[in-house]
């Protein structure tokens, strides 16, 4: 997926340095919907330009920049994002959620057990609607999907929580 957000935000915003899509990701909370690091960013950065769908461009400057290269997505990446825009979104993979293994074996654990898992549960759940809450308070240059997507988001959580707290009250 991270070639994706790579891509799209050369088509988005050619001549970037990596530094500024990596920052411009962070800010805009994509972490969120997408697992990376720095590490794997530019792994994947280095990726995209050796199968050029990407190319780097020199930039000379009398200031001294963190980065002297800047980016811009080829004719092979235009259609290696198309190809990777629709491969994604026509994914319904299922949740994969970690808390539901654990669940199927419920009754093999003692009850305390349980209540400290749903406690941990709940207050992570918490933890999660709370950071939604707060990037959406200022949504400054959000993009719209990413807001409705992240509203979504907290409606999940929301749903999750109502549930920890049902299979909680059970257990107490």
């Amino acid at each position: 997926m991270i070639p994706l957000l790579i891509l799209g935000l050369l088509k988005e915003k050619p001549e970037s340095y990596g530094y500024e899509l990596l920052a411009y990701m962070e800010a805009n909370y994509f972490q969120y919907f997408v697992r990376f690091t720095k590490g794997s960013f530019y792994y994947n950065l280095q990726q995209l330009e050796e199968k050029s769908l990407l190319e780097r461009i020199n930039v000379s400057s009398e200031v001294i920049e963190k980065e002297k290269n800047r980016y811009v997505i080829t004719e092979k990446g235009e259609q290696e994002f198309d190809r990777l825009f629709l491969k994604y979104g026509h994914k319904n993979d299922v949740i994969t959620f970690s808390f539901y293994t654990p669940m199927l074996f419920a009754e093999e654990i003692t009850s305390e057990n349980m209540i400290d898992l749903l406690e941990v549960q709940i207050e992570q759940t918490k933890e999660k609607i709370r950071l939604i809450e707060d990037s959406l308070k200022n949504p400054g240059n959000l993009r719209k999907p990413f807001i409705q997507m992240m509203e979504n988001s907290k409606r999940h959580h929301q749903v999750n929580l109502q549930w920890f707290q049902e299979q909680l009250s059970e257990y107490q």
